[in-house]
């Protein structure tokens, strides 16, 4: 009997949900496993993949870079 009562008067100051928790798992977007790069092209390479940095006397950097 005790417990029923305490258990009323916490009732009032607890806050109460305001979101079903079964309408909560439908209304939230599920995180993606993959990511995913919405701008590729933004990084942009500074040298061709023939060497591990840009050289002025190679001619395939000069093109990616232009």
């Amino acid at each position: 009997m005790i417990k029923k009562i305490i258990n009323k008067i916490k009732s009032w100051f607890t806050p109460k949900e305001e979101v079903d928790p079964h309408e909560a798992l439908y209304l939230k977007e599920k995180e993606s496993d993959v990511p995913v790069y919405e701008n590729e092209q933004a990084v942009k390479k500074e040298h061709c993949d023939s060497h591990l940095r840009f050289r002025k006397s190679c001619k395939a950097c000069q093109e990616v870079v232009a």
